[in-house]
């Protein structure tokens, strides 16, 4: 029993040389350190590229449909260039000038000669009338040809039905005739030079016959006898 115990006690002994050789050859554990992550730093934005003044946009990736409805087709209608190209203008009021000539008014104007090669049927001759502000127009809707000379006639605008423009042109003159209810007006035209005499009919009658209304003297008439009784 003593040797038994002799023996526990040796082996006890050396287990706690060993142990204690163990613990101080054996390094310490480095101690664990459990570092809490930073927050990251914001990313700086990147730049942005001033936009220029008429630049162009980049579209939006998605397509929007737009329901575009067409403007409406307006046609236009050549009234003012279909009536300047019947018009044609020979002379103004304004441009008539007065001249008196044996006891009679004439009036002197000037025509563009370009004004008398326009002449057709579908115009419409625009001229200037003594006494009267506005101009006066006539369209011309018949033609034929006499003696050599080319003959227009027409209905005035705005006039009786009987109140008509004759136009008669020949190698030297170009006669027009203004027949209305208050006067009968006959205008001479210079092929050449384009001047133009304007002389009023109505005047012209009176100088010619300045007292038509008078009757001539008569002699009265003796009273017839009594008849006879039979």
């Amino acid at each position: 029993m003593p040797r038994t115990l002799l023996y526990l006690a040796v082996a006890l002994v050396t287990s706690g040389v060993t142990l204690a050789v163990l613990l101080r050859d054996t390094p310490a554990a480095p101690a664990v350190t459990q570092h809490t992550p930073l927050p990251a730093a914001p990313a700086a934005p990147l730049p942005v590229a001033p936009v220029m003044a008429g630049a162009p946009v980049a579209a939006s990736p998605m397509p929007v449909a737009v329901n575009v409805v067409p403007a409406p087709h307006v046609a236009t209608l050549p009234v003012a260039d279909a009536a300047a190209d019947t018009l044609v203008e020979l002379w103004d009021s304004h441009s008539l000038v007065p001249e008196q000539q044996q006891e009679m008014t004439l009036y002197r104007t000037q025509v563009a000669t370009t004004s008398l090669g326009e002449l057709a049927v579908g115009k419409t001759l625009q001229l200037g009338v003594p006494g009267r502000q506005a101009p006066l127009r006539a369209t011309l809707d018949e033609t034929h040809n006499t003696g050599g000379a080319a003959v227009w006639s027409g209905p005035v605008e705005g006039g009786q039905p009987e109140d008509t423009l004759t136009v008669v042109k020949g190698q030297l003159e170009t006669h027009i005739t203004l027949a209305t209810r208050e006067q009968t007006l006959s205008m001479v035209v210079d092929n050449a030079t384009g001047s133009t005499l304007v002389t009023d009919q109505n005047q012209l009658l009176m100088r010619a016959t300045p007292d038509a209304l008078v009757t001539p003297d008569s002699t009265p008439l003796q009273p017839l006898p009594p008849p006879t009784r039979g």
